[in-house]
């Protein structure tokens, strides 16, 4: 408890008197941070373990969370962060994360008073689904001709309201292209600007990035942006269109000359996934492009014109679940691929989770996530019968996949925690999230969504892929997180791990 309070007062007083620019330029100060960062992680999260986790399972999350503080160090060192942003993320920290106020327990404990669960951490948010971009297999089925969008008013109103009854502190912004925004003359950054408190990341394709754009995120701070690639030049261009690539590199440029960290997101499809975690693409985007963190999204057969053959195969699952344990721990990048790494989050969190989210799309659609297009909920029509967020959030069909990741591991003793890296339940256990879409006769968000449900072929291939997926991950999971074994560094099947 000393170490926590003497880590959170630091933080306060820095704060206080805006210490972005010793942060910046302190470079003990930051290791002092860093040391204390990391003990804290980790005896919270394995010496203390107070929900009973798996011990490797917690040894993994601590290691991630190094990873990224230690990236962040290294883009201050490099001076490619502005002080704004060092600023903005104390605040954010010290606001949401270390010091617990009496406005946060007071509210954590009416929120678990009412529904037995203390409440999600964040929001994914599709605020329009236009985009300048036409790519190949988007899971929103995106283009220029779009024009659905959420009423500013209404997207201010939903992050307030999380703010207030959740006491989240971060929102994710996807698309549809979040810079394409537009609602009674305020574009996404203005939306940024209004809540200074929350840190939003955007998922974005970058190509509207300019240097005046690149300003206004450095003036703010509390954004993030992370660009879509798919490879390098030929792969982005395949799937995004011809030029999209050097305009993305153009985005860098803008974003490490005005100090904004950014990021990557990569989608692993039959065809590139061995190369979005190769080495030559890891240089690339971390070492010469300075990228702090990136996301790997595996292809989920969804949107404009959806296919199983697009899907990877269960035998390159497993090499990327390999490999990115080597990203991890030896290369030490933060690198997560959102599926195989249900260790890192406990498992799905979707649907409101405690420390999970939902999905809103610019029709007001709730879904339990991006990837998961089923809805028994829009909340333009809860805000117009006089509702809130919260009772989106209180919807019997949410509950229900709760009620499913409850079971599946997140309240269940370490022995019999189901397998982690096989989390989803729209990817992993198809038959699982078709039976609660059916039980509760949720919605398909849009056509191609409704598609799948009608499509026999689709049901077999997907119940299929998930059994075979079993067969080849179980032993994974028991062997290295519950035995602690980890057996296959070895491998000669394996690329050569060279130290960074």
């Amino acid at each position: 408890m000393k170490s926590l309070n003497e880590f959170s007062n630091i933080l306060t007083k820095m704060v206080s008197f805006g210490g972005g620019h010793l942060i910046v330029k302190n470079n003990k100060l930051r290791q002092y941070l860093l040391k204390k960062g990391y003990e804290l992680a980790y005896k919270s999260l394995v010496i203390d373990n107070p929900d009973n986790r798996p011990i490797e399972m917690q040894k993994e999350k601590v290691r991630v969370i190094l990873n990224l503080f230690e990236m962040a160090d290294r883009r201050m060192k490099e001076g490619l962060t502005s002080p704004k942003v060092a600023q903005a993320v104390v605040r954010v920290l010290v606001n949401n994360l270390v010091i617990p106020t009496k406005e946060y327990k007071e509210t954590e404990k009416k929120f678990k008073e009412r529904f037995g669960r203390t409440p999600p951490a964040f929001l994914v948010i599709a605020p329009t689904k236009r985009c300048n971009l036409h790519c190949i297999g988007c899971y929103a089925s995106s283009d220029s001709k779009s024009a659905e969008t959420i009423p500013y008013p209404i997207l201010n109103r939903i992050l307030k309201e999380k703010k207030e009854f959740w006491n989240s502190g971060f929102t994710v912004i996807t698309g549809g292209e979040p810079f394409l925004y537009k609602s009674e003359g305020r574009d996404i950054l203005d939306v940024v600007e209004e809540h200074p408190d929350d840190w939003f990341m955007f998922y974005t394709n970058g190509t509207l990035i300019t240097k005046e754009v690149a300003k206004r995120m450095a003036k703010l701070g509390n954004v993030t942006p992370a660009i879509s690639v798919e490879g390098f030049e030929a792969e982005t261009d395949l799937r995004r269109g011809k030029g999209t690539f050097k305009k993305i590199l153009e985005a860098f440029d803008n974003l490490r000359s005005e100090g904004v960290p950014f990021g990557i997101s990569t989608t692993a499809m039959r065809h590139n996934a061995e190369l979005l975690v190769s080495d030559e693409f890891l240089d690339f985007y971390f070492n010469k492009q300075k990228a702090t963190y990136g996301w790997l999204f595996q292809y989920m057969p969804i949107g404009r014109k959806f296919t199983l053959d697009f899907v990877i195969t269960p035998e390159q699952r497993l090499y990327l679940f390999r490999r990115e344990r080597q990203i991890l721990w030896d290369y030490k990048l933060f690198y997560p691929d959102f599926w195989n790494s249900g260790v890192l989050s406990t498992g799905c969190i979707s649907a409101g989770r405690e420390g999970g989210y939902l999905y809103i799309d610019w029709n007001g659609t709730v879904t339990p996530c991006a990837f998961f297009p089923y809805s028994t909920v829009n909340i333009f029509e809860v805000y117009e019968k006089g509702g809130d967020l919260n009772d989106v959030y209180n919807q019997p069909f949410f509950e229900a996949i709760r009620k499913w990741q409850d079971a599946y591991g997140y309240k269940r003793e370490p022995e019999k925690v189901g397998n982690y890296i096989l989390g989803c339940p729209i990817r992993d256990h198809y038959r699982v999230a078709r039976n609660i879409i059916d039980r509760f006769h949720a919605m398909p968000e849009d056509e191609s969504a409704k598609q799948a449900l009608e499509d026999r072929e689709y049901y077999k291939g997907m119940v299929e892929y998930d059994l075979k997926l079993k067969k080849l991950l179980d032993p994974y999971w028991k062997e290295i997180y519950l035995k602690g074994k980890y057996k296959d560094y070895e491998d000669s099947q394996m690329p050569k791990v060279v130290a960074r």
